[in-house]
């Protein structure tokens, strides 16, 4: 048989040529990791193999053409908790995996199951099948995912991980819902305000030269931030377009990630918001981890990597180093992580260490953080919602003062004339 062996984590597709004792020569395809998988597959198909070789695929013939589909965060909610009750069952994981095939779920991932039952049927693990599919499933996921298998708890991780995604999304619509009425409300008073200025205002004020009257300050000043606009626009869109591409490009970057993530945390208003939400998301998946019997480093590596903030990541890399060395979760925190919980969150997690009972303080500090967000984002709108009111009311006088004003001039020159 001519063919080299080839071990490799990614599913190959193998063309073969083999003998049948019934049909003579035969030809075709298997998908799998390796080639010794093939062999094995040949054979209980009852087929003597005279050659393997891994075919070559066109650049063009995986390339996903669906750019804009995207899988929502409910339809992955409704496949994790749907494989867990299967799993549970008994049912074995590609027959679970078969029964979601539907043409009602999202048509992403429908296709990407369909691609992960051919991955798992050709010998790869669950998580090594999702793992190719980076738009439908985040890193955290899939770790979550690995973690299950090598402790023997899949089941319960996904379920548990159905439970995450829907607290999350809830969460995270709740605070959507909380800042959307003062976005759109900002979003209409600028478009409304650049209207005037750039297209309603320049034409009054051909009529208010011809007069020769003396325009009021409002107007005045109106008039020259339409001129500035109108002199300088290519510089500012060019100012601005660098500025973003900059910042993306620097963002991109390690350290760029990290410094725009401390700011993100320490930022005035919101700051405390973006903490917050990195701290639950750590407790919560800690806290998952931990129950279902993953061991701590691992735990610790995969939580710190959930929160989604480069800075809080970096520093809890420093904490699962130092309890690494055998200091308790709680010293190393209080050691690397103290800018980020807040000392009465490390007391409770010291507790939790020498209680037996981590995982319940996990959860306890993920719903404290989890509704002082909810409370600072309520409270935010309610403070936001009459400040914009009044700006936009302030806006709209200065327009009208500036239009209104000069009419009102020339009228009355008119009338003394």
């Amino acid at each position: 048989m001519a063919s080299g062996t080839k071990t490799s984590n990614t599913v190959e597709i193998f063309s073969y040529i083999a003998r049948d004792q019934k049909s003579g020569v035969v030809k075709g395809e298997i998908k799998a990791l390796e080639e010794r998988v093939v062999q094995e597959q040949l054979k209980k198909m009852g087929l003597d193999p005279i050659s393997i070789t891994i075919k070559k695929v066109s650049m063009f013939e995986n390339l996903d053409i669906n750019v804009f589909d995207r899988v929502p965060p409910d339809a992955i909610y409704n496949f994790s908790r749907q494989l867990s009750v299967m799993l549970k069952a008994g049912v074995p994981l590609i027959d679970s995996l078969e029964s979601m095939l539907s043409k009602t779920i999202n048509p992403l991932l429908n296709k990407t199951v369909e691609k992960i039952i051919e991955d798992i049927s050709a010998g790869s693990t669950l998580s090594g099948a999702l793992e190719k599919h980076p738009k439908v499933f985040d890193t955290m996921y899939i770790n979550i995912i690995r973690a299950g298998e090598s402790s023997g708890v899949l089941e319960t991780v996904l379920f548990k991980l159905a439970d995450f995604i829907s607290y999350d999304l809830k969460l995270r619509n709740g605070i959507k819902q909380a800042i959307r009425y003062p976005m759109i409300v900002i979003g209409i008073t600028i478009s409304v305000g650049f209207y005037a200025v750039a297209f309603i205002l320049p034409r009054f004020s051909v009529l208010f030269n011809q007069t020769g009257i003396e325009l009021p300050l409002p107007t005045r000043i109106l008039l020259g931030i339409d001129k500035f606009l109108q002199n300088y626009s290519g510089f500012l869109i060019g100012g601005l377009l660098l500025l973003i591409v900059a910042f993306f490009q620097l963002k991109r970057t390690k350290k760029g990630a990290v410094m725009w993530d401390r700011f993100k945390i320490n930022a005035p208003v919101f700051g405390k918001i973006f903490k917050n939400m990195a701290i639950s998301r750590f407790c919560h998946v800690l806290e998952t981890l931990n129950r279902t019997g993953v061991p701590i480093l691992e735990s610790l590596t995969i939580s710190s990597r959930s929160t989604g903030n480069s800075y809080v990541q970096h520093k809890l890399s420093n904490t699962k180093s130092d309890v690494g060395l055998g200091h308790k979760i709680a010293q190393s925190l209080d050691k690397y992580g103290s800018d980020i919980f807040e000392a009465q969150m490390i007391k409770m997690i010291q507790v939790g260490e020498e209680a037996a009972s981590l995982d319940d303080m996990l959860t306890e500090i993920a719903v404290m953080v989890d509704n002082e967000t909810k409370t600072r984002v309520n409270t935010l709108t309610a403070t936001l919602e009459p400040i914009i009111t009044v700006l936009m009311g302030g806006m709209i006088l200065v327009l009208a003062l500036s239009i209104f004003l000069p009419i009102w001039d020339m009228y009355e020159s008119l009338a003394n004339n």
